[in-house]
Formats: C-alpha cells, sequence, structure tokens
C-alpha cells in the first residue's frame, strides 16, 4: 500500500487525495484498551483497503477492510446490548472493518478477522470490536488470495 504517513503527508497533493474520519473508540480494541480514538483513512485508488490508526505519530495502524464487496455472502450477528451502546438502529447506520494481516510467507494473500470485527455507527462514528454472535460460521484467519483480478 502506497499510503505515505511520513513527513510527505503535508504535501497537498497527497492531503487531496486521503481521507480520513476520526472513530471513537470507548472501550478500546481487544488488546488494546488504552486507545480509544483512531483516524480511518483511505486513498480512493487502494480502497477497499483503508488504515485505522492512531492519531499520534509512530502510533499503532491496522489495515482494514469493508468486506462487503470482497465477500458477499458475510453476515454479521451482534449482540442487542452492542446495538445499543453504538446506538445502531439499522444496517444503513453500520460499517464493518474488518483488520487485515498481512502473510509474507503467502505471497498475494491476506488474512482477515471475520469473527471480531469493528462495527461502527456511520452517524456518530463510534465504534466497538465485537466477537460476533454467529462466529462459528466464519475464521478469525479467513484466507483471501489478493493475486487475481477483484481486489
Amino acid at each position: 500500500m502506497k499510503l505515505n504517513l511520513g513527513e510527505d503527508s503535508n504535501n497537498p497533493e497527497i492531503d487531496a487525495s486521503i481521507s480520513q474520519n476520526k472513530i471513537s473508540l470507548p472501550q478500546g480494541l481487544f488488546g488494546f484498551s488504552q486507545i480509544r480514538a483512531m483516524e480511518l483513512m483511505f486513498d480512493k485508488e487502494e480502497l477497499p483497503f483503508m488504515w485505522l490508526r492512531e492519531e499520534k505519530e509512530d502510533g499503532l495502524a491496522f489495515v482494514v477492510l469493508e468486506p462487503g464487496g470482497v465477500l458477499p455472502d458475510y453476515s454479521v450477528e451482534i449482540a442487542d446490548t452492542d446495538i445499543k451502546i453504538l446506538g445502531i438502529t439499522g444496517p444503513e447506520d453500520t460499517m464493518i472493518l474488518n483488520i487485515v494481516t498481512l502473510l509474507p510467507e503467502q505471497a498475494n494473500k491476506i488474512s482477515l478477522n471475520l469473527v471480531g470485527p469493528i462495527i461502527v455507527n456511520r452517524k456518530t462514528l463510534t465504534g466497538k470490536q465485537c466477537i460476533i454472535n454467529n462466529h462459528e460460521d466464519y475464521s478469525a484467519r479467513h484466507i483471501l488470495d489478493v493475486g487475481g483480478e477483484g481486489l
């Protein structure tokens, strides 16, 4: 991915192509409970891949994607308490982000965590990482081949 988060990110040409939104994570992410806010950044040329990163310099960053265009049959069932916490009223309010793991030992393949997506309310930009109720239907290390067309 070519998204440059270094010194050159002040370049107006780069800034024009990159979109970002601040996501509030009141409960943090699994294993990173201290991180309460991150930026969702993307370059239209790099979609469906995006960055979810801490706002501080040299902070933690994850590659994420919305699974809809890649896995059209992926369906998440989240707990009523999570729906209430996020203030979600319907699917149109919901953004699902799956964390991507690059697999250096397997060229052209990535792994997606389909069991613990980050669910974001599109209106409030509040998010929560959830273990989906139908987790037995999916893998936390779902392998995708990105060498072909389509991604």
